[in-house]
């Protein structure tokens, strides 16, 4: 890794840190430099503000990471159910990724361009979840079910659980239900 890039990492792992801690409203840019010993305007130098910086960071933590892992894998029904809670979990499993996905999911619901963001991310990665789940363009009730998969990963990981097969065995029924293509 080049020194850019680790001057840039090291920014991106402050971020990640500050912002679990302080939320992405409190957290300023002049914390983040301070965390990733660094100045202000070097994290400038990499990120023009801090919405480009929050937008970084959370790119990684939303369930979009780990509907492409899954969807690159050209699996579907079942296994694709359970690849996706799999890595989901895995995902949530570190509680920095945990406390940011948390944080986002909260301020979506009440801020525009955090829904803006939350939208991007996640709600984009489970419309193309849907398609390969359900073998068609998802309607509303599909999306309402993709979400609820999403949402039972999410707060079981917030809570601390992570049994794959367990949740898999709610979500599964579920899905078959709406027409799982196999």
């Amino acid at each position: 890794m080049n020194g850019e890039a680790s001057t840039k990492e090291k920014i991106l792992q402050a971020a990640r840190k500050v912002f679990a801690e302080k939320g992405f409203l409190k957290a300023s840019v002049e914390s983040i430099a301070r965390e990733a010993e660094v100045s202000k305007s070097l994290v400038f130098w990499y990120f023009k503000n801090k919405d480009e910086l929050i937008k970084e960071v959370v790119k990684d933590i939303l369930p979009g990471k780990a509907v492409e892992e899954c969807l690159s894998k050209n699996i579907k029904g079942e296994e694709l159910v359970r690849c996706f809670i799999e890595r989901y979990v895995k995902l949530l499993s570190d509680p920095l990724n945990k406390k940011l996905a948390i944080h986002l999911m909260g301020l979506s619901l009440v801020h525009p361009n955090y829904k803006k963001l939350y939208d991007e991310f996640c709600e984009e990665a489970l419309r193309e979840l849907a398609r390969r789940l359900f073998c068609r363009e998802p309607d509303e009730v599909d999306m309402a079910t993709v979400r609820g998969l999403n949402g039972l990963v999410l707060c079981n990981s917030a809570r601390g659980y992570d049994k794959v097969e367990v949740l898999a065995s709610i979500a599964i029924p579920l899905l078959k239900e709406r027409g799982l293509c196999t």
